[in-house]
């Protein structure tokens, strides 16, 4: 009859999903890449992947499952509270677990997010040759882009390209 204190109390281990959900586009590509490589993988994987405990369906099917795991929830417990009864002995739990849900996505959202970001200043050491550098996660890349450098000297103007 209530499961609102049941989702309160393991609302914040769903927290972790937000490590699986950084790496999981990095996931799927390596997959795919040593799919590509490999035909003893590719072979492994198709052999697992024909057992019946997979149901027919891909590796990166099941990968995808926790992906999903946090937004049914935070789907279920919205239907479940429009659905209770106002006078309900687990209104409050359920309200409760349904805010706590709702900051897990956010933070999972804010994890995707800061590895996007780091990534993409990675891919920036890289075309500035500073691979071999540390990328120092407290650098922002802002915006990036051709500007036109105007000389006052010789009154001349040259392309250049700026990362801010």
């Amino acid at each position: 009859p209530r499961i609102g204190d049941v989702i309160q109390k393991l609302a914040p281990f769903l927290k972790m999903y937000g490590e699986y959900l950084k790496n999981f586009d990095r996931a799927v590509e390596l997959i795919t890449v040593w799919s590509e490589k490999s035909p003893p993988f590719q072979e492994l994987i198709t052999d697992i992947q024909k057992r019946k405990v997979c149901g027919n369906l891909t590796l990166q099917h099941h990968m995808l499952e926790p992906v999903q795991r946090i937004p049914r929830y935070e789907l279920l417990l919205k239907d479940y509270v429009q659905k209770l009864p106002p006078k309900s002995p687990d209104r409050d739990d359920a309200d409760k677990a349904l805010e706590m849900i709702f900051m897990v996505a956010k933070h999972s959202n804010a994890a995707i997010a800061e590895m996007e970001r780091l990534q993409n200043l990675w891919v920036v050491y890289q075309r500035l040759g500073l691979e071999d550098d540390i990328v120092d996660p407290s650098n922002e890349l802002i915006k990036e882009g051709p500007i036109q450098k105007i000389s006052t000297r010789n009154n001349s103007t040259s392309e250049k390209y700026l990362f801010l």
